[in-house]
């Protein structure tokens, strides 16, 4: 079965994008966990505020170095994602290891050194695509690496942001007390600002998804994020994004040779 360079650069784009927004915005909702007697969290560099908070979060994640995260799409969509990510303010750099099981799906999306690799399980024969061998491929894949760069969205992600409000007595999560972030983006200059990508059209999207998306990110007194959770989107339902285990030792490595299939096959 073949599958189309479109729906599979799609897809990664998508993907590395739930990464990307924790450098810029977030989603939001009630915590599980919560406690109503919470205290405020210290914050090491005084409040989070409109004007510094995308750059404080960005900041704190380039220091930290790495992360691992747990996706839920959605109420309706069942399994789950899992990824561990190296961060790097140089985009080549950057290197992270993405596992998907979803509706009887699994995927394994892997960065390293630059090189993009997928396995789709059946849909790809149960092996890897290099991406990057793909006519324009090289080009797209550093496009991606360049999303999910932290650092890459604080530029311009201001004008997308309409409504801002900062809560001090945000739900306590893994024992860490958090700020509460709420935030209400334009749709169209959100996607904007991110670049053109292939496959996505930005009016769909703004008629999809509504001319205004908000989101709660919920941050430790470290500039880190420990929760986002997504507005419900098409019916899906809310998606729930959780951040653990900042600046623990992560190694990523590329598929062994054997495991590498013709690129070839993905064009369609």
């Amino acid at each position: 079965m073949k599958i189309s360079r479109r729906a599979t650069l799609t897809t990664s784009i998508l993907l590395a994008g739930g990464l990307a927004l924790t450098g810029c915005s977030s989603p939001a909702a009630p915590a599980d966990g919560g406690s109503s007697t919470s205290q405020e969290a210290p914050a090491k560099g005084g409040a989070l505020t409109q004007d510094n908070f995308a750059q404080r979060i960005a900041d704190a994640q380039f220091a930290a170095g790495s992360v691992h995260m747990s996706m839920q799409m959605g109420d309706s969509v069942e399994g789950s994602i899992e990824a561990d990510m190296v961060i790097d303010k140089d985009p080549k750099k950057i290197q992270m290891q993405m596992t998907m099981d979803q509706a009887g799906v699994k995927g394994d999306i892997r960065l390293v050194d630059g090189k993009m690799y997928m396995n789709m399980g059946p849909l790809s024969g149960d092996k890897f695509f290099d991406m990057s061998t793909m006519p324009g491929g090289a080009g797209d894949i550093g496009a991606i690496l360049d999303q999910v760069n932290p650092g890459s969205q604080v530029e311009g992600f201001g004008d997308a942001l309409t409504d801002f409000v900062a809560d001090p007595n945000g739900p306590e999560i893994d024992g860490v007390k958090t700020t509460q972030l709420t935030l209400t983006l334009d749709t169209r200059k959100m996607f904007e600002a991110q670049g053109p990508q292939e496959g996505v059209d930005i009016d769909t999207l703004v008629s999809t998804l509504g001319e205004s998306m908000v989101y709660d990110m919920f941050i430790g007194s470290d500039d880190l994020p420990r929760r986002i959770v997504m507005p419900n989107v098409g019916g899906m339902g809310t998606g729930t994004q959780e951040y653990t285990k900042w600046g623990e030792p992560v190694k990523i490595e590329a598929p062994a040779k054997d495991q590498i299939a013709d690129a070839s096959a993905l064009q369609g």
